[in-house]
């Protein structure tokens, strides 16, 4: 199976089973947004001074997604980097749309446990501009 479907069923799997998905406006359909290579600097010059709360979580991958509506949602894959459980909230992640404006998600709060990796939906609320990355700060 190749990357991309293999991207695809990972973000389709993600957002059956979690329950931020519940906050999904029915009807408008998701979907995946093209990748952003990593190694792109990204440095805009009217970019906020929002920066992500400190904390013990390592960003593996992400899926960004939107749809006609505006809605801007990402599903990432997360890993605790701390023997211990933490709890990740919206304040530990940021989203860097393509106009440099940099948002938290609308609400996002899970416990995850000590080396766990665990995948997860977020909302970023509407946008007519599309995330370019997600980032979490260690």
């Amino acid at each position: 199976m190749n990357l991309s479907r293999k991207i695809m069923l990972l973000a389709i799997l993600a957002f059956q089973s979690n329950t931020n998905a519940e906050t999904y406006s029915q009807g408008e359909t998701l979907t995946i947004d093209k990748p952003v290579a990593e190694s792109i600097n990204l440095e805009f010059s009217n970019a906020s001074d929002l920066e992500p709360k400190i904390g013990k979580f390592e960003v593996l991958s992400s899926v960004l997604m939107s749809n006609t509506n505006g809605e801007r949602w990402a599903t990432v894959t997360l890993k605790n980097q701390s023997s211990h459980q933490r709890l990740l909230d919206r304040e530990h992640i940021i989203a860097i749309f393509a106009n440099g404006e940099k948002r938290n998600p609308i609400q996002a709060k899970h416990k995850i446990s000590g080396d766990e990796e665990t995948t997860i939906i977020i909302n970023f609320g509407e946008s007519k501009f599309p995330i370019l990355r997600v980032s979490i700060r260690n």
